[in-house]
């Protein structure tokens, strides 16, 4: 797509690149007995369940990938990572991550982070939140 407008700084010879995402762990979670959803679990599948569920589903660039569901924990270890293919640079500035409770009536996302990938600098060939 030559005709392609691009924002200013961006090179019209874009490369291909992988993103890495890596997913540690999580803490800290909410006991989800205390929400609505609970009580709507339980009307609906007769299930009173305070565990968590969690998976992380991470979107950038209109892409999603997410991890494995870690079964009633509160304090998840995935040490997962996901993998995107983008352009270089990305016209897309920042990466949506959300960690979910998984249900069999409807995922809650329990707590959504953005990383703004202006704020992220390169230090030989690792990249570093700041």
């Amino acid at each position: 797509s030559r005709n392609l407008l691009l924002p200013d700084g961006v090179p019209a010879e874009r490369q291909w690149a992988r993103f890495y995402i890596k997913i540690y762990r999580a803490e800290g979670l909410p006991r989800m007995n205390t929400s609505i959803m609970a009580n709507v679990k339980k009307a609906l599948i007769g299930e009173n369940k305070d565990l968590v569920d969690p998976y992380v589903q991470v979107a950038f660039a209109g892409q999603k990938g997410k991890t494995s569901i870690q079964k009633s924990s509160y304090e998840p270890l995935w040490n997962e990572q996901i993998i995107f293919t983008e352009m270089f640079p990305p016209l897309c500035k920042r990466i949506k991550i959300q960690i979910r409770d998984s249900d069999k009536v409807n995922d809650v996302a329990i707590g959504t982070h953005f990383i703004d990938l202006r704020k992220v600098s390169n230090e030989g060939d690792k990249g570093k939140v700041e």
